[in-house]
C-alpha cells in the first residue's frame, strides 16, 4: 500500500511571475511526463490577473515510491501560457500494520543470548505491552551497574525492537531488629528523624507490620489527614517514612458498605456492637463529646463495647483495620 501526497500547498498558480495583465482562466499540471501544452491535467482559476495563494490538490495515488516531478503552468484570457513551474513530491510506503496481539516478553542482562533464548518476563495476549509489569531476576547479577534489555514477540513470531535501561545492583544489608517507631501527623511539619512522637518496641523484631496499630490516633485527625510512620533498627538505620491516610464516612452505613466495618446501633444508648465481616483485627478508638479518650482496643470478629454511664452527645470514632488507612465516623449517644 502506498501513501500519496495530497494537497501540495506550494504548487501555486504563480501567475505573478508573468509579465502580463490579462486575467488567467485556467491551468494544467503534469507528473513526471509533460504531454504537451494544453494536453495535461487541467484545473480552473479565478478570472483575475493575479491569483496568489491558490492551493492545488495533486493526487499521487498509484505512483511508485520515490521522488516525482510535478510541472504546472497557467493560461490567460489572451491565450498566453506561463512558464512551467516545477516542484517535487515524495511517495513513501506505508509501514505494515503491526499485529493486534503480543504474546511474549523476554529480558536479559548485558549479553544478548539470541532471540527466544532470554528469560521470560511475561506471556499472554495483549495489543500493547506498555503496561506489562514484571520483576526481573537479578539474583545472579554482579554488584554495580548493568543493562537490562527487554523485547516482545507477536503471536506470529515477529520480534519487536530491543529496549534497554540501566539498573543498579547493590548488596542487600543484613536486617536488624526494629527497636523504636515514631509518628507525626500531616498537615504539619516533619519534626525530623528522632524528634517525632516516640514509641518504644517492647519486643524488637525485623518485621513489625502490625506494630503501627499501637500509634496514637489524635482526636483532631480529620478526613485526608495523614499519620506518618517510620522505624529505627538496632544499628541506627531509619526506614522509609510510610503513611496512613484518614478516610471519612458520612454514616455508619456507608462505612459498612464500603469497608466491611459494621457499628450499630447509631444512635445508641448503652453501647455499640462492632463487627468486621472478614474477621481481621480492628482497632477501635473512641473520643467522647468533650474530646476525652474513652476506648482504645483491638477487636476481632464481633464484639460489644459498653459505653453505659458516659455522657450523651456526638462521639468521634476511628476504625483502623488496613495498615495504610484509618476510618473516621461520627456516632451519637442519646
Amino acid at each position: 500500500m502506498l501513501r500519496w501526497t495530497i494537497g501540495i500547498t506550494f504548487l501555486l498558480a504563480l501567475c505573478q511571475a508573468q509579465a502580463q495583465t490579462a486575467s488567467m482562466v485556467r491551468g494544467e499540471y503534469w507528473i513526471d511526463q509533460d504531454l504537451g501544452i494544453g494536453l495535461n491535467i487541467p484545473f480552473s482559476l479565478a478570472d483575475d490577473p493575479d491569483v496568489p495563494g491558490v492551493q492545488l490538490p495533486v493526487s499521487l495515488a498509484g505512483y511508485s515510491p520515490g521522488v516525482h516531478t510535478i510541472g504546472l503552468r497557467t493560461l490567460d484570457a489572451d491565450g498566453h501560457w506561463s512558464p512551467t513551474n516545477f516542484s517535487k513530491a515524495v511517495v513513501i510506503e506505508v509501514p505494515p500494520v503491526p499485529p493486534s496481539d503480543l504474546s511474549e516478553t523476554e529480558y536479559f542482562l548485558n549479553e544478548d543470548p539470541g532471540f527466544g533464548n532470554a528469560l521470560t518476563a511475561w506471556t499472554g495476549s495483549t495489543a500493547d505491552a506498555v503496561d506489562v509489569m514484571f520483576n526481573p531476576d537479578l539474583s545472579n547479577a554482579a554488584t554495580g551497574v548493568s543493562t537490562l534489555f527487554v523485547r516482545t514477540r507477536t503471536s506470529d513470531g515477529v520480534w519487536g525492537l530491543t529496549n534497554h535501561r540501566a539498573v543498579v545492583v547493590i548488596e542487600p544489608e543484613e536486617p536488624s531488629d526494629i527497636v523504636r517507631i515514631e509518628t507525626f501527623g500531616l498537615p504539619g511539619p516533619d519534626p525530623g528523624f528522632g524528634a517525632a512522637d516516640q514509641h518504644v518496641v517492647s519486643t524488637p523484631a525485623t518485621d513489625l507490620a502490625e506494630h503501627v496499630f499501637d500509634a496514637p490516633v489524635p482526636l483532631n485527625f480529620n478526613i485526608y489527614d495523614t499519620l506518618m510512620v517510620r522505624a529505627l533498627d538496632l544499628v541506627g538505620r531509619w526506614s522509609l517514612t510510610n503513611r496512613v491516610i484518614v478516610d471519612g464516612s458520612t454514616s455508619a452505613e456507608e462505612l459498612s458498605a464500603a469497608f466491611a466495618i459494621s457499628t450499630y446501633p447509631n444512635p445508641f444508648t448503652e453501647g455499640i456492637t462492632v463487627r468486621t465481616d472478614d474477621d481481621k483485627p480492628l482497632r477501635v478508638v473512641l473520643y467522647d463529646p468533650q474530646g476525652k479518650l474513652v476506648h482504645d482496643k483491638v477487636r476481632n470478629g464481633e464484639s460489644y463495647i459498653d459505653l453505659h454511664g458516659l455522657a450523651s452527645g456526638t462521639y468521634t470514632a476511628f476504625f483502623w483495620k488496613e495498615p495504610e488507612r484509618i476510618h473516621r465516623v461520627q456516632l451519637v449517644k442519646q
